[in-house]
């Protein structure tokens, strides 16, 4: 009897093992078909960008085949003057977007939650969020019937006001703050959104303590609201700094990089390299973009860290 006992437990345990691992497993099995298609439509590509970025490629010279480069494509990239004019217009771009739209969403943020606005509250967030509905190409073609020099509204209003008409086109400053007026007004909602669910998971009870203690609203906002904003500001400031550095789209379609070249970005440059064909620079460029910005972002985290392990 002492040596069947065992034999009868080992099936028991081997089932449970199974059932475990199954279930342990299933998840897994569910989301096999997604990761196979990520792997599929993009780590592929990614992966072939990256091996052209080491390679003379010239997409209209098939004949001359992809002669290995090594690292000469990122070499030459600092001696593209009109590049390092990109990049510094990029940098300008990104510091006024980003800090002007995340002051301008969260003044949004704090009205839309305003308890007072009753059932306006709801009619008057659906409207802010419209522009998020858009695509970045349809905003800036739309912008760009609004700047018109000879036939848009802008220009009209401004002469009813009494001043001359802009060539919003024509001149450097004008094009850029076009371009920055257009990107602002199609972001700012998505900052406004994530700022406002920040806003709704803070507990009243928190701000009707500090009232009771004689906090002032100003008082408030800044030691209580500010700090447990802070897991959504950063989420706000990573992406939002990210989109700004691979501004393209609105771009592309308001001013097509004019005058000149003044208001073309990095990745609208990246376009011209791909436009004429050289195929290893613009993989080089756009990797030199992507670790750039993920250095980036990882130094917004390694400022949040510390904030957020406080409030631990």
């Amino acid at each position: 009897m002492s040596s069947a006992a065992p034999t009868l437990l080992v099936p028991g345990r081997a089932g449970r093992a199974r059932r475990q691992f199954w279930r342990r497993a299933t998840p897994y099995l569910f989301i096999l078909p997604a990761v196979v298609a990520l792997a599929a439509f993009i780590a592929y590509p990614v992966g072939y960008s990256f091996w052209l970025s080491f390679h003379d490629y010239q997409l209209n010279l098939p004949i001359l085949g992809k002669p290995w480069v090594g690292l000469e494509n990122y070499r030459n990239l600092p001696s593209d003057e009109a590049l390092i004019g990109s990049i510094k217009w990029t940098v300008t771009f990104a510091a006024i977007t980003v800090p002007v739209g995340f002051v301008l969403g969260l003044a949004m943020a704090l009205v839309v939650n305003s308890p007072y606005l009753g059932i306006a509250r709801g009619v008057l967030r659906g409207a802010l969020l419209l522009p998020m509905m858009l695509a970045g190409i349809v905003a800036g073609f739309m912008w760009r019937m609004l700047f018109d020099p000879e036939y848009g509204p802008i220009n009209h209003l401004i002469g009813l006001l009494g001043f001359g008409r802009v060539s919003w086109f024509g001149d450097l400053q004008a094009a850029k703050a076009a371009v920055i007026i257009a990107e602002l007004w199609l972001s700012t909602p998505f900052v406004m959104l994530v700022l406002m669910a920040g806003l709704q998971g803070i507990p009243d009870d928190y701000l009707e303590a500090a009232k009771i203690d004689g906090a002032s609203p100003v008082q408030s906002f800044f030691q209580i609201v500010l700090p447990l904003l802070r897991p959504a500001i950063a989420v706000v400031i990573v992406i939002r700094t990210m989109d700004a550095l691979r501004a393209f789209d609105v771009i592309y379609a308001l001013t097509n990089g004019g005058p000149g070249t003044e208001t073309a970005t990095v990745m609208f440059y990246n376009y011209r390299y791909f436009t004429y064909f050289q195929m290893g620079r613009a993989s080089a460029l756009s990797f030199t973009v992507l670790v750039a910005i993920a250095l980036i972002t990882l130094v917004y985290l390694w400022l949040m860290k510390p904030a957020q392990e406080q409030d631990r």
